[in-house]
């Protein structure tokens, strides 16, 4: 395109002229019709373990909210409240506990300065608490299923064979089967149910075949309707109370079958008489003829098809179902996942099928139902459109907290009528979705009607990169029927790390890949017993901190996956306080889980409850290891959620840096009841009752104390000394991927561990090592002390010998002391080597260390030929 080809100051200048256009026009791209306000609607479609029923009220968002008022009565006209808009959306709780069984109704007036303007009756729907209930929340027009929010991505299908397992690990949780419901194939239904559960996989459960006539013409099932409801009333008592069961699917397209709302209605009653637990749905082809079905279903599904066409459609056949039920019914799409036959000549490309299903999440819909999934790739047929489905199943993994939020979603005002961008809100973040309905790839400016940090940093999701708000707009680059995510978090947001905890992401909110956590690796816990349809994805239906937990399913005993983590250093001597928040989905039984640190010898199993629980123990390492392998492992059938997961030193001591560069140390511990002591530098025990400063290098030793018995203990050394915080000069380079904190790595007093890899070292490949120590004033040099890495099983290798030069011109420079290296490099464990050099009270300004690198590794070695590595991370002068 010749956009690509402008300068970037001219395209700059363009992008600001835009925004500014879009500000001052204020082009929406959504200009469809707005559900008629004030509305007044119920939360849920029923209640039954709530401690309060919730009435919204919600005003047009271009209300003057203060002049509205709303007064609710009962059915016997007796006034329960009377209350004033504070905002656009009034939330009003009553106690639960005041309303019977059954069904009961609130009449709500809302008035304008207390003139009456709109009166509403709000259904109250209570039942009594069930197991696997499915509600829909009418304000988010999500599901809540099993007590959590839900979002369904699965698929229809014909014989259900083994799709739930090849599926569920590819982030499907949910499917559609077409089938029989006649009472000879009951206990093959009954079998992929079973199955379904186990996997945690929901299944849309299909009586299509029982109401009405057949499709396109075909006269169905050859019973009459009272055999048929018959039939259909064994369908619910037998799956009714089924744990995969998520709804009732009764009818495909009766709009354009010319089915009677009237027999679905009662089809749609009959059903809830059985079951009321447990939603009923329907698909359709032509949503401008879809009121007539309002009483038919509790799910309104819309199947476009637009391909080989023009995928907007989408959009439009979304918007009119989600218009016309917003706060009434839940609202899915149907994408298409076929083609080459009838009068679809081709199926969507990947990239097709990709902007249908994100313009129907912009647009409102809270599940996805692709027609049609086949085994062996009989539907689709492309096996890239279905990879594309299944990449969108995990993508949905960390959006449906967004997607189902009841916070505030909005459109965005973008340069580009065929580009659609919406924003849902979250827990103080926002997600970006934005998609080109082109097949050209477009520049896009995305404005926001409200405030933004114009130096916010924006996440470009499931891309590993990251971009900056201008001037409150995101401005990038969209491919041809391309899509967008990106997350925009507060300035101050952060990660929360415990305290010294040694685990790489132990929220689990890190996800550069979606729907699987950074810092971990996968294997089975018996592979002669492993099952196929085993999982482990990030989770946002329960999570003790932030959005997201660790889940993982195992469809039987002893058949699921172990989870391994970033390996972790442990030092001898040190005692570590090891914990994790667990809890499972199964109220019955108590799965068990196994938590365990290999070269540690640690290993602990507890049981776990459907309630959020800490489990924890103390352990002291023998010997310092940097590779402690930390393994989790559910070990028996079920669903499992795990969060915050900690290992960390106990005591627990951290040291500042002081602008005098003094040290000041403080040391706090999580056990409760226990006293804390320290000691310098293996001096006398002294008990620590606030932070404290040090003058010197020290090792600092704390302990804690029950009942004069030592329960854990810790070490540090903390590296004060003269030369922190002083100007480094390297006539030889650090290698660049071993580059720690730049060219203050070695005065910085960050000290580096037995990893190479903890981003603290730095690493020199050159066979003489020169770096200049300003000192900035003359001060007296005793002694040079430089810390080395030894780790010969990485190619990193102790060094032959160093020189200390001094100056104090910066110029001319005498040597001043030297000392050759008779430590042999080991293999094993890497190890710490504080190289000390005695100067012999020199007085100078400036201070020059060369270091002649062991050079050539040699025969018996990795990297054998090549040029060895030294490794340092902080240079200490006294």
């Amino acid at each position: 395109m010749q956009v690509y080809s402008i300068k970037k100051n001219s395209l700059r200048i363009i992008r600001q002229l835009a925004i500014i256009f879009i500000i001052i026009c204020g082009f929406f791209v959504d200009a469809k019709s707005q559900t008629i306000y004030p509305k007044v609607f119920s939360k849920y479609n029923y209640y039954t373990t709530e401690d309060s029923i919730a009435i919204i009220a919600k005003l047009n968002g271009n209300s003057h909210f203060n002049d509205y008022q709303i007064t609710l009565f009962n059915n016997k006209n007796e006034k329960i409240l009377h209350s004033q808009f504070t905002s656009a959306t009034l939330k009003i709780n009553l106690p639960l506990s005041q309303y019977v069984i059954g069904e009961t109704q609130i009449i709500a007036h809302i008035s304008e300065n207390h003139h009456l303007i709109k009166t509403d009756t709000v259904k109250i729907q209570h039942l009594a608490p069930a197991n696997n209930e499915v509600k829909i929340d009418l304000e988010t027009g999500g599901l809540i299923a099993d007590g959590r929010p839900f979002f369904p991505f699965g698929f229809y299908c014909g014989p259900v064979n083994d799709l739930p397992e090849q599926e569920v690990v590819k982030g499907f949780n949910m499917i559609g089967p077409y089938q029989s419901n006649l009472p000879e194939g009951i206990d093959l239904r009954k079998e992929y149910m079973d199955r379904c559960a186990a996997l945690g996989i929901k299944v849309q459960y299909s009586v299509n075949s029982l109401i009405g006539s057949g499709h396109n013409g075909a006269k169905g099932l050859d019973k009459t309707e009272e055999e048929k409801f018959e039939l259909l009333k064994n369908e619910i008592l037998t799956f009714k109370d089924h744990p995969a069961l998520l709804s009732w699917y009764i009818n495909d397209e009766p709009d354009g079958q010319g089915r009677p709302p009237e027999l679905l209605e009662k089809a749609y009653n009959f059903i809830h008489q059985l079951d009321p637990y447990h939603p009923v749905s329907i698909v359709f082809m032509m949503p401008s003829k879809v009121d007539a079905f309002r009483n038919t279903m509790d799910i309104a599904m819309t199947d476009p098809y637009p391909i080989p066409k023009s995928v907007g459609s989408v959009q439009d056949y979304v918007d009119q179902l989600f218009q016309l039920f917003q706060h009434e019914k839940s609202v899915w799409l149907v994408p298409q996942a076929f083609g080459g036959s009838e009068m679809w000549p081709r199926e969507p490309s990947a990239q097709e099928i990709r902007a249908m299903t994100y313009l129907g999440l912009a647009y409102g819909a809270k599940g996805i139902q692709y027609f049609i999934r086949s085994k062996d790739n009989l539907n689709p047929q492309s096996v890239s459109a279905w990879a594309e489905c299944s990449k969108m199943a995990v993508e949905l993994k960390n959006m449906a907290p967004f997607l189902l939020s009841d916070e505030k979603s909005e459109v965005l005002k973008t340069n580009d009528s065929e580009i659609i961008a919406r924003y849902f809100s979250y827990k103080n973040e926002k997600l970006v979705i934005v998609v080109n309905k082109s097949n050209t790839p477009e520049p896009f400016i995305a404005q926001f009607k409200e405030y933004v940090s114009p130096n916010s940093n924006i996440e470009v999701c499931f891309e590993n990169r990251e971009l900056t708000t201008n001037s409150g707009a995101i401005e990038d680059i969209i491919d041809a029927l391309g899509t967008r995510v990106y997350m925009i978090k507060p300035n101050n947001s952060e990660n929360k790390q415990t305290d010294g905890n040694l685990i790489y992401n132990p929220g689990f909110e890190k996800t550069t890949n979606p729907g699987l956590a950074d810092g971990q690796s996968l294997s089975y816990s018996f592979p002669q017993k492993a099952d196929p349809g085993a999982t482990v994805f990030i989770d946002s239906k329960e999570s003790i901190e932030g959005k997201y937990s660790l889940q993982i399913t195992n469809p039987a005993d002893s058949a699921g996956k172990k989870v391994k983590f970033i390996p972790i250093i442990l030092k001898s001597g040190n005692t570590y306080s090891t914990s994790i928040w667990a809890k499972s989905s199964d109220k019955t039984s108590s799965p068990r889980f196994k938590f365990s640190i290999e070269t540690a010898g640690q290993e602990k199993i507890f049981e776990l409850s459907n309630q959020w629980k800490e489990y924890s123990f103390y352990f002291k390492a023998d010997t310092t290891t940097t590779n402690a392998i930390v393994q989790l492992e559910l070990l028996d059938k079920g669903t499992a959620w795990f969060d915050q997961l900690k290992i960390a030193p106990d005591p627990i001591i951290n040291y500042t840096i002081n602008e005098n560069k003094t040290a000041t140390v403080s040391i706090h511990t999580n056990l409760k009841n226990a006293s804390l002591k320290y000691a310098l530098n293996n001096k006398k025990m002294t008990p620590y009752k606030q932070p404290f400063n040090i003058k010197n290098a020290s090792e600092i030793k704390a302990v804690l104390v029950e009942k004069q018995k030592t329960l854990a203990e810790s070490k540090i050394f903390v590296p004060v000394n003269k030369a922190l915080g002083k100007p480094i000069s390297y006539d030889t380079k650090y290698h660049d991927n071993y580059k720690a904190q730049g060219d203050s790595g070695l005065t910085n007093a960050i000290m580096g561990t037995t990893s190479f890899k903890d981003g603290n070292w730095l690493g020199f490949l050159d066979s003489t090592v020169v770096f200049t120590i300003d000192m900035e004033k003359k001060t007296e040099i005793n002694n040079v002390t430089i810390n080395l890495l030894c780790d010969p099983n990485s190619g990193i290798f102790l060094p032959k010998e160093a020189f200390v030069y001094t100056s104090n011109s910066g110029v001319d420079f005498k040597l001043s002391a030297e000392k050759k290296n008779n430590m042999v490099s080991k293999r094993g464990e890497p190890y710490l080597v504080p190289f000390k050099v005695n100067c012999n009270k020199t007085n100078a300004r400036y201070v020059r260390i060369v270091i002649k690198t062991f050079g050539e590794i040699p025969e018996g070695y990795l990297f054998k030929g090549t040029n060895s590595w030294m490794f340092t991370d902080e240079v200490l002068i006294q």
